[in-house]
């Protein structure tokens, strides 16, 4: 955080005193949200040793659930990770859940995205490989005790028309994988996580020929799905305008326009916030950008939030949940991971976390949709969990 030197404190003293001034002074910045965080442990998962990662998590059904992987101690030729998982009624003692998987890019997936539907789970993972080096998407659920993975064609996922498979979201009526074709934006819908129907080329997803759009992320925003990304015309595609697509049955889409302004923006995550409105939050010029739609329409974006001058890895909303502290985004800044609060979706503050990863491709921080506080994260020496009770509004 940005503080001020003794040096400039005095010397605004000095101005007060003699009462005029003509310089602007640099508004005060909010006093970060403080969190008494504690740490539990996650026990290793039975199977072949090594250090585990976590990825994802969120309540759901019992308990809690955190998702990612084991990257093997003594690696293969083939095979240098296996899916791990762990569950907790009380977010307090962790056990391992069992995953079995039965196809060849399952046994090796690192499990990216969790998301709840009707007190269910379902999960997305993927491990790079094959002649191209792309990623192999898994999607997985629970069976009873386990977690089983879900076989599925090639081009479900892959083939001459994928472009990338990302994050998983739950609603009331099923699970919506967001993802982008050679088309545009696709989905992959169900209310069954043993299979998902891909949404391919669909006329309200479908890039025009002058747009080239690129969907980020979805959610359910009371009555239906939606999905958030950017796009740019030809000519602009260093000037990408903030995007959205609605649906009601994760099916038939139409294009939701969202207030545009200069620069480069592009919408990441989205979050249904408790009063009905919905949030969106992604970047715009170098900064975080925050959208809000009500009953009128999405309103013109807030900044909050600094994406750094020099970069480690590129800078991303990692997640966006709305929790009983406020909605609460997690940041990759291009150097670090961040967290951030806010209670209306238009002023941020800055959350005290223990942990702020540097930025990598194997690091991450991660904030859990439910009704206390959870908090996962890595920063390359295995996996961390955190329960979190507000100390501060």
């Amino acid at each position: 955080m940005h503080r001020r030197t003794p040096a400039a404190l005095a010397a605004i003293g000095v101005l007060a005193l003699a009462g005029c001034t003509d310089e602007p002074r640099e508004p005060a910045r909010p006093e970060p949200v403080r969190v008494t965080w504690v740490e539990k442990q996650l026990p290793p998962p039975d199977g072949a040793p090594g250090r585990t990662v976590v990825r994802d998590a969120v309540q759901c059904g019992d308990g809690w659930w955190v998702v990612g992987a084991v990257f093997l101690d003594r690696p293969s030729e083939t095979r240098d990770t296996r899916p791990a998982a762990w569950f907790s009624a009380d977010r307090g003692t962790w056990r391992s859940v069992p995953v079995e998987a039965r196809t060849y890019w399952g046994r090796r997936a690192i499990l990216n995205s969790v998301a709840c539907s009707r007190g269910r789970v379902a999960v997305v993972g993927a491990r790079s490989g094959g002649a191209h080096g792309n990623p192999r998407v898994t999607t997985f659920h629970a069976e009873g005790e386990s977690l089983v993975d879900v076989r599925a064609v090639f081009t479900q996922y892959g083939g001459v028309s994928a472009t990338n498979v990302g994050p998983i979201a739950g609603g009331p009526t099923g699970w919506l994988i967001t993802g982008n074709r050679t088309s545009g934006p696709g989905v992959w819908w169900t209310d069954d996580p043993r299979g998902f129907t891909r949404v391919e080329a669909e006329p309200g997803l479908t890039d025009d020929g002058d747009l080239e759009s690129l969907a980020q992320g979805a959610g359910w925003a009371g009555e239906e799905w939606v999905v958030v990304g950017a796009g740019a015309r030809t000519g602009r595609h260093l000037d990408p305008d903030p995007l959205a697509w609605t649906s009601p049955d994760g099916l038939t889409w139409t294009p939701e326009e969202m207030p545009a302004a200069e620069g480069a923006e592009d919408v990441h995550r989205v979050t249904l916030l408790d009063d009905g409105r919905l949030l969106a939050v992604g970047l715009h010029e170098g900064r975080y950008a925050a959208w809000v739609r009500d009953d009128d329409g999405w309103g013109d974006a807030v900044s909050f939030g600094e994406v750094a001058q020099e970069w480690r890895g590129a800078p991303y909303v990692a997640s966006l949940v709305t929790t009983p502290a406020g909605a609460l985004a997690s940041v990759s800044t291009g150097d670090h991971y961040e967290l951030w609060q806010t209670g209306d979706g238009r002023d941020w503050r800055r959350v005290d976390v223990p942990l702020e990863p540097q930025t990598a491709g194997d690091h991450t921080l991660v904030v859990a949709a439910g009704e206390d506080l959870l908090l996962v994260a890595d920063a390359g020496d295995g996996g961390h969990v955190w329960v979190g009770e507000p100390i501060s509004p």
